[in-house]
């Protein structure tokens, strides 16, 4: 890990500020993302704001943020990410053939039209950084404009945040697996 995991003794006024922040939200404590980010309280807590509606409000249902999440962390190779939300997603009800697939980087099989058509944007956005109009079409058709724009403000702010731990050098939880070497990704 690249950035030191403050202890309360060491936290500036504002950093302390931050964590009670997010010990006293449904993260619980300040974990992931959040070690880092407390080197900047402000920023930290601008994006725990953020975070607070993307992750835990909107439109979108809990199944499938953790679906995206997945996806998110699979594009990214952020095993962290994928690691703690491998358990999430068991407790939002999503089959673990479909987190197996995910893993593997394949498309799962099993979804409904809503995380199918959500599914989709995603990939696609990822993978080409742009969204084909039938794809956003679809996406529409399911999630409504609503729906839509959280959906691409969802995979906008987990990039960041995988981006994040992946400069961090967020190491797995203890007992975690990292996710499987797809071909042409590097060992690391």
């Amino acid at each position: 890990m690249r950035f030191r995991n403050l202890k309360p003794d060491e936290r500036s006024r504002e950093q302390q500020a931050l964590a009670e922040k997010l010990t006293a939200s449904p993260r619980g404590s300040v974990r992931g993302p959040y070690i880092p980010l407390q080197h900047s309280p402000e920023l930290a807590d601008r994006l725990r704001h953020l975070g607070d509606f993307i992750r835990f409000g909107g439109a979108l249902p809990a199944k499938l943020k953790e679906i995206l999440i997945l996806l998110n962390a699979r594009h990214w190779s952020m095993d962290y990410m994928f690691a703690v939300h491998r358990d999430f997603s068991r407790a939002a009800g999503v089959d673990p053939a479909i987190v197996e697939a995910i893993a593997a980087g394949e498309r799962p099989e099993g979804l409904d039209a809503v995380e199918s058509a959500a599914f989709d944007l995603a990939q696609e956005l990822l993978r080409e950084c742009r969204v084909s109009d039938a794809c956003f079409a679809a996406a529409r058709d399911r999630l409504g404009e609503t729906g839509t724009i959280e959906l691409i403000s969802f995979i906008g702010y987990y990039t960041m945040l995988a981006m994040i731990l992946n400069a961090s050098e967020m190491p797995l939880p203890p007992g975690a697996q990292a996710l499987p070497s797809l071909s042409g990704e590097s060992d690391q």
